[in-house]
């Protein structure tokens, strides 16, 4: 009597990459959640993730790199040559993001060599220039999405996401958090969620 072997059943790329982006968008939200508390309900609250919370930082990071690292593989090979660009842009600007958010882990800084911590505290700076190239890669590919559609649904989500991060960041942030900074932030977080959910519904390319 013969015996069959039944394939493994495996999670599909585009499936881990949405979970993942899912994950670190949503930490990435809830980073705020004291302040949003204290902004819109006029209630104070512990802070959710601190520079304490070494594994929650590094776990958020790490779903976003590869959450990144996924959405560009997944639609690079259905974009034209513009929009291979402007995904570079977004999720090369979303890994230096993640890298920089390296530099709130204070608890870290403070068991590291001096030097090792001024590096550290240094790499920040990857958290303004992340924040600008993501913007402008998500709204150059939004715009572009919108003319030739590369994404399944929503296809004016990514434009409208990067449009609520630029006026966010660029516009009403500052020294003081406030609840305009907040609002866009806020939906900016919630677009990033939003596009991590059509990552994790894509059916995969089929190839001759």
């Amino acid at each position: 009597m013969e015996t069959t072997l039944q394939p493994v059943k495996t999670i599909p790329l585009q499936r881990l990459g949405g979970a993942a982006f899912m994950l670190g968008s949503l930490l990435f939200m809830v980073n705020k959640l004291d302040e949003m508390s204290r902004l819109f309900l006029g209630r104070a609250m512990p802070d959710v993730i601190s520079g304490e919370n070494l594994l929650l930082i590094l776990v958020g990071q790490v779903a976003l790199i590869t959450g990144f690292a996924i959405y560009y593989r997944t639609y690079a090979e259905r974009a034209s040559r513009a929009g291979k660009n402007a995904l570079r842009l977004f999720c090369g600007g979303g890994i230096l993001l993640a890298i920089g958010h390296l530099s709130f882990m204070t608890s870290l800084a403070e068991v590291l060599p001096p030097v090792v911590a001024a590096t550290l505290e240094a790499i920040f700076v990857f958290v303004l220039l992340g924040v600008a190239l993501t913007c402008l890669g998500l709204v150059w590919f939004g715009v572009l999405n919108l003319r030739q559609p590369v994404i399944g649904r929503w296809r004016w989500l990514p434009v409208a996401t990067g449009l609520m991060g630029a006026i966010g960041f660029f516009l009403f942030s500052g020294e003081q958090i406030n609840a305009t900074f907040l609002f866009f932030r806020t939906l900016f977080a919630l677009g990033l969620i939003g596009l991590g959910l059509i990552l994790w519904l894509e059916r995969p390319v089929q190839t001759d």
